[in-house]
């Protein structure tokens, strides 16, 4: 029989997920069945596929307990397995605004096999749409800057799936075996508790393990531009007493720029710091570059610290990578700043810190925050970034 089963609940409906019967191997499973109702379980849905090991039942009643009853079937007489018997009551019905939410699948899956070990994997989100996004009511628009990708993948028609989290639309997996096709789906999960569907089934083959990975494949970059609020990886640190601010530079800038960045300003009357802090990121190189574009107007004084906060177990390690006083920026224009660091491994999130003394003030912005895998190019830091394999987010 289905063995660890789960399942989580909403208003309306019931999610269940399951580990197929440990007698899988010995016993062939063609799928499952699920009854279910108020009291005994008189209805019955048929699920095809000894893959499958979640299904969600929808238009339930708010507040109800319904009796379930998972199997296992093989089409053979006498040898669907036992029966898992278990109840789940509904939560209290949800508004009526949250409750015509429809959260859609991820869309245009790429994966790419990198090496006979790793595969990369991007996607994109289509509820981060413009014209989806703006008909959300605030409290999804909230959600959603909170978002998680779930992947789930596995060796192809394997009954052993593994799945990992993702804050952001891409992903590396790592210690897959050479030669061998994986099925790979992904979907998005709100802190709330709506997630979509799962996207379609992705399937790719990872390289032999003789082959020679080219130069090209192994290489990554994560840009964040700021274009879209919804969109954004970093936010602004509540505890700091300045905040970042979306800005729109054509109105702030004379010099032709146009389009968004994140800006931090202050009076001299103004407190002291305003930080800046992306989501947690694993990468798996040794070597990353990290650029970043500032703006700073003629009058602006004070420190830029830019940061990798490392995920350790006793808390987070602070490791400084630029420390510039804006007094040496190049004023009313555009400066491109740079430093390599090494990859430990570990989780870490990049913070950008812009502190002032108590009679100073400064105005800046701040774009096309970049982290490249490999060395910062010597020479003419305009040439840091290559136009292939760009991942913009």
């Amino acid at each position: 029989m289905p063995e660890n089963v789960r399942w989580k609940t909403d208003d309306n409906s019931v999610t269940l997920w399951w580990d197929p019967p440990s007698t899988a191997n010995e016993i062939l499973v063609r799928g499952y069945t699920i009854s279910y109702g108020i009291g005994t379980p008189s209805r019955r849905v048929i699920i095809e596929g000894a893959n499958t090991n979640a299904f969600t039942i929808n238009r339930l009643r708010p507040n109800t307990t319904y009796v379930f009853a998972l199997t296992a079937y093989n089409e053979a007489d006498g040898e669907d397995s036992e029966k898992v018997l278990f109840t789940a009551t509904t939560e209290i019905g949800k508004s009526s605004e949250e409750h015509s939410i429809y959260l859609q699948p991820p869309a245009n899956i790429k994966a790419s096999a990198t090496s006979s070990h790793e595969i990369e994997l991007n996607w994109n989100d289509p509820n981060l749409n413009s014209y989806l996004y703006e008909h959300f009511p605030d409290s999804i628009k909230t959600s959603l800057k909170k978002r998680k990708y779930i992947i789930q993948y596995g060796e192809y028609q394997s009954l052993n799936l593994e799945k990992i989290t993702s804050a952001v639309p891409h992903v590396r997996l790592s210690n897959l075996k050479p030669s061998t096709d994986y099925e790979i789906t992904v979907k998005v999960i709100l802190p709330n508790g709506m997630e979509s569907a799962w996207s379609i089934r992705e399937i790719i083959r990872t390289e032999s393990s003789n082959a020679i990975p080219s130069k090209e494949s192994g290489m990554l970059e994560l840009r964040f531009d700021f274009e879209q609020a919804e969109k954004s990886f970093f936010y602004s640190d509540p505890s700091a007493p300045l905040q970042w601010k979306m800005i729109d530079v054509g109105e702030q800038l004379s010099d032709g720029t146009s389009g968004y960045s994140i800006g931090l300003q202050s009076t001299t009357m103004d407190e002291s710091y305003g930080r800046l802090i992306s989501t947690s990121f694993s990468l798996t190189d040794d070597n990353y570059c990290i650029s970043i574009w500032i703006y700073a107007k003629d009058f602006s004084k004070g420190t830029l610290t830019v940061a990798l906060l490392e995920n350790v177990e006793n808390g987070n390690h602070k490791i400084n990578l630029i420390t510039e006083e804006l007094e040496r920026l190049g004023k009313q224009r555009w400066n491109h700043l740079f430093a390599n660091f090494i990859n430990s491994r570990n989780p870490f999130q990049v913070l950008l810190e812009v502190r002032k003394q108590e009679s100073d003030q400064f105005w800046i912005a701040l774009n096309d925050i970049t982290v490249l895998s490999g060395k910062c190019f010597d020479g003419d830091p305009d040439t840091i970034l290559p136009d292939d394999d760009r991942i913009e987010c």
